[in-house]
């Protein structure tokens, strides 16, 4: 009997060693995995200095820019104030797509402006963004609201070169401009032929 009695104590001693030696849970909670399965097989980025690609979306840094370097909407490339040479941002938009043979890139300006896009209300007034083609000079026009610029692919890839200036809006003067923060957008949209 006393080696029954000694071996259940044993075996009590032996649970109760192993009941105090767990580990002591200190915290607990959820981690979460956020996303979107899609079917896009075009991206557009862009590796122009001052500008940054993220998940889809562009962002140009124009900088700070003197109501005297504005260009007209006629011609972004030329001040109308007292300096010579107006600022500028490369936008060179590269396209790489997995399938097709040609590409249309259509963009359209979320705010209306004459031939150029407008920007966002509470900053610069009488101000617009005008895009410019490198490639052959010439301002893209968005008086209908939006511009589809069509390049072939090479090699699942394309290139649209372009320079973003602000320009003074059509029938105003760089007197009429209202200095202020000049944010404008244009969405984008891919297709593939």
């Amino acid at each position: 009997m006393k080696k029954l009695i000694l071996s259940v104590a044993v075996l009590s001693a032996m649970c109760a060693a192993a009941a105090s030696s767990a580990a002591t849970v200190g915290a607990t909670g959820t981690i979460t995995f956020n996303g979107n399965i899609n079917a896009d097989t075009c991206e557009l980025t862009s590796n122009s200095a001052g500008t940054s690609s993220t998940g889809g979306n562009i962002a140009v840094n124009m900088g700070s820019v003197s109501t005297n370097t504005l260009g007209t909407e006629a011609s972004p490339v030329t001040s109308s104030g007292s300096l010579a040479t107006p600022s500028s941002q490369d936008l060179n938009l590269t396209l790489q797509c997995q399938t097709g043979t040609s590409v249309d890139l259509k963009l359209t300006r979320q705010v209306a402006s004459g031939k150029g896009i407008g920007l966002a209300p509470g900053g610069a007034q009488n101000v617009q963004i005008m895009l410019v083609d490198t490639s052959t000079g010439a301002p893209l026009d968005f008086t209908s609201g939006s511009v589809k610029l069509t390049k072939a692919l090479t090699g699942g890839y394309s290139t649209f070169p372009l320079k973003a200036y602000y320009t003074v809006v059509s029938g105003k003067t760089n007197a009429d401009v209202v200095v202020g923060a000049a944010n404008g957008t244009v969405n984008y949209e891919i297709s593939y032929n």
